[in-house]
């Protein structure tokens, strides 16, 4: 069985202004995870690949994003396959 403290983790926090991305994100890094505010969308899918091929201690990563990102949204789902 896969130990928890290896398992990697990676969080995407979205919404429109006012709905609590940020207290989430504050509470991701209260139990541990490194946070991101405010990255764009079309950097999410490398940022994810830096962090999986990383040789640090970090498994658990959160990205906040606005959804105000619109059309970079479109190929997400994509690209995390």
């Amino acid at each position: 069985m896969e130990k928890e403290k290896d398992t990697f983790r990676f969080v995407i926090i979205t919404g429109m202004s006012g709905a609590g991305k940020t207290n989430f994100m504050q509470k991701l890094e209260d139990m541990g995870y490194y946070c991101v505010d405010n990255l764009p969308p079309v950097l999410i899918v490398r940022f994810a690949d830096l962090c999986w091929k990383s040789t640090s201690n970090t498994r658990h990563v959160a990205v906040v994003t606005d959804i105000r990102g619109g059309s970079f949204f479109d190929a997400l789902p994509q690209a995390l396959d």
